[in-house]
């Protein structure tokens, strides 16, 4: 098994990256966090797992420890496949993954494409006593306040700006690098994606 690949991003799609080393480009499925952090042509250390069926050999790697830890976690429950754990990766962070998990929010988990009622409840029950406590996650990277109060609608308004912007024709991988380049606080989904059709377009 591959457990990490160090070498030159030569390519970044929207969900992959190829990374040569060596003299051989590995193409690798990734997480758009992992997209967000990196650039063509800069050097870098991946962590990787990779997926042998009979008819497919694919490799999947994030730039950070903790997200393919929770890759693994997530691909270790029954009917989750590497696709479907990407998918996660690539909707919520890994401490946001943990708190959804925590608070038993299968709502929040089934909005993951690919990803059902039946398959969240099954992932929240089965990795419920793997992910940690409320209190371990890292407070700078979640807003943990969204599972003790109600009053804040942020993250649920990016969800839907970045539904309505792949709606009109962008990517999700475009739609949520250009919602990071706003302040999205207090402001209605219509006036969020005004200004983000007003920066695109200047």
């Amino acid at each position: 098994m591959i457990s990490f690949i160090k070498g030159e991003i030569v390519k970044k799609g929207l969900d992959y990256l190829i990374v040569e080393n060596n003299g051989i480009g590995y193409f690798i499925n990734t997480s758009f966090s992992t997209l967000n952090m990196v650039k063509e042509g800069e050097k870098l250390l991946i962590y990787t797992y990779m997926h042998v069926r009979e008819d497919i050999l694919s490799l999947f790697g994030f730039l950070k420890q903790e997200e393919i830890d929770m890759f693994k976690k997530l691909i270790s429950v029954s009917g989750v496949g590497p696709k479907a754990g990407l998918s996660i990766l690539s909707t919520y962070d890994t401490n946001t993954i943990k708190a959804i998990i925590l608070k038993d929010d299968s709502t929040k988990m089934s909005k993951v494409p690919g990803i059902g009622k039946k398959t969240a409840s099954k992932i929240i029950l089965e990795l419920k006593d793997k992910v940690g406590t409320i209190e371990s996650l890292d407070k700078d990277d979640y807003l943990l306040d969204e599972y003790v109060s109600t009053t804040s609608s942020d993250k649920e308004s990016s969800s839907d700006v970045i539904n309505a912007l792949v709606a009109l024709g962008f990517t999700q991988f475009e739609a949520k690098k250009a919602l990071e380049n706003i302040d999205i606080k207090g402001k209605s989904e219509n006036e969020i994606i005004m200004e983000l059709l007003k920066n695109i377009n200047s």
